[in-house]
């Protein structure tokens, strides 16, 4: 079935209004009711700069196109995913943990389950690493404000979530797509995310970023200047089945000859340590059965393993 676009399913929300207490109500309300349905929005109004967003693609696209040889100085090697990734398939991407410049005995306090923000981040030059950081920085504090909204959604102390998030394993990362031949379908396979919260930048008018709702396969609207925002499976889980983590997946354009792509999702993670529990009062009729109390990392370890298992 051809896919189509339902702006009622992944809906735009305006945060701009969201510097007044009656402004935040409205905006908390708005996510709310698309996390109860999608667990996807767009947002504009953010108050992200246009300059660093479009510094932030200039340096990124010039890295994925410089030669081979060069590129190959920032692979990763090891078991994490910081630096250069080739992970196979039509695109390859570059990654980096708010974690990954903290030295080598600051990684190994970072919990004893087997969990990618305890690898060193490796930086292709200093003007990359900039970039990236400023671009962090900003995406930080808009899913700081975005989870204080979350907090306000599900009728909680604005405050709630913040002590879970005061040392975040957040990941950056910056996916490649190459040009693709008319008739080429995928791009990504349908996944969902594992985290709480991804904050996510394409290219605009390229689209191909696509949502499942029962059987259909719904077109994300490309809307310029914007962010897409979705919630992962640990914030399904921490809201105890009353917010949805939903399928998705990167497909192209019918056809043409698709161009190539890049997207740069912000996972905003929380401490290695946290402790999250379902919010059971939350849940829907028997959408906590079989969740448990899981740290951070006992919940990404448990993903790890799950995955790489149905993979074997």
């Amino acid at each position: 079935m051809e896919p189509v676009v339902n702006r009622d399913f992944v809906p735009t929300i305006d945060l701009g209004g969201r510097s007044t207490p009656a402004g935040r109500a409205a905006v908390a309300a708005a996510i709310g009711k698309a996390c109860e349905g999608s667990g996807f929005f767009t947002v504009v109004g953010h108050g992200v700069s246009r300059d660093l967003v479009d510094r932030m693609l200039t340096i990124t696209r010039a890295f994925f196109v410089r030669p081979e040889e060069e590129k190959d100085r920032s692979a990763n090697r090891g078991s994490g995913v910081s630096g250069l990734r080739r992970p196979g398939g039509p695109y390859e991407a570059f990654a980096a943990h708010v974690t990954g410049d903290l030295s080598d005995e600051e990684r190994a306090r970072l919990g004893t389950h087997p969990a990618t923000w305890k690898a060193a981040n490796i930086w292709p030059d200093e003007d990359f690493r900039a970039v990236w950081y400023e671009y962090v920085a900003a995406m930080t504090e808009l899913s700081a404000d975005i989870m204080r909204l979350f907090a306000l959604a599900l009728d909680l102390p604005e405050g709630f979530f913040e002590g879970k998030f005061d040392a975040h394993v957040s990941l950056i990362l910056a996916n490649y797509y190459y040009p693709a031949p008319e008739g080429h379908v995928l791009r990504r396979e349908m996944h969902t995310d594992w985290g709480s919260l991804t904050v996510l930048y394409v290219e605009d008018d390229l689209g191909g970023l696509q949502v499942r709702r029962d059987d259909d396969w719904l077109d994300v609207p490309a809307v310029p200047g914007s962010f897409v925002v979705n919630i992962g499976d640990l914030m399904a889980f921490w809201t105890g089945g009353r917010w949805a983590s939903t399928v998705h997946r990167v497909a192209n354009p019918e056809g043409i000859d698709a161009p190539s792509r890049v997207s740069i999702p912000f996972f905003y993670l929380p401490n290695h340590d946290a402790t999250i529990e379902p919010m059971r009062p939350l849940a829907r009729a028997g959408a906590g059965t079989g969740l448990h109390r899981v740290t951070v990392g006992e919940w990404f370890s448990h993903k790890m393993q799950s995955t790489y298992q149905a993979s074997a």
